[in-house]
């Protein structure tokens, strides 16, 4: 943003700040941009684990060393990463917009956030997981060791998402 807009919002927001309700309808804009941001930033970082991770075994003569059951650990574990980030990617928004008919209190939706933080530090860590795995030989007991984890990663991010969705489940209307 140019330095002439940012004073030019800050003298718009103090402005609106005076009509009633405004502030509220602030904070809910906050909210929700928040939780859009929150999921694209754990979608973002699952893809980019994903992408390195299909890095890793990218080379035929890597991939001709492994065998039957690593190969499909390795698929499968692709395939939960997938699941997972689409499910996060397809969220329903912790949120509802000012006219919509179903509204969400503020407390569930502070509980849809907090979710989404985990899902953040969840997604952070495997990333972090991929990582350590690059450093290991594939079919090396370490490097399973790595696979088995990032698994577990994966079952509980499929957890956390679920938990959001029964929070956002329990919405009145």
């Amino acid at each position: 943003m140019s330095g002439k807009v940012k004073p030019q919002l800050r003298i718009l927001e103090k402005i609106l700040s005076y009509i009633p309700g405004y502030r509220g309808y602030k904070e809910k804009e906050v909210r929700r941009e928040t939780d859009r941001l929150v999921r694209m930033e754990a979608t973002s970082k699952l893809r980019r684990a994903k992408k390195e991770l299909r890095i890793q075994l990218s080379n035929p003569i890597v991939i001709s060393k492994l065998n039957d059951e690593d190969k499909w650990v390795f698929d499968q574990l692709l395939n939960r990463m997938d699941r997972i980030t689409q499910r996060i990617d397809k969220a329903i928004a912790g949120y509802s917009g000012f006219f919509d008919i179903v509204k969400v209190d503020e407390w569930r939706l502070d509980k849809v956030i907090e979710h989404d933080l985990s899902l953040i530090e969840k997604t952070e860590e495997i990333l972090r997981k991929v990582r350590d795995a690059s450093s290991k030989t594939p079919g090396s007991e370490d490097w399973r060791k790595c696979l088995t984890e990032l698994t577990e990663l994966t079952e509980e991010i499929d957890q956390l998402i679920d938990c959001r969705v029964e929070i956002l489940k329990s919405i009145e209307v």
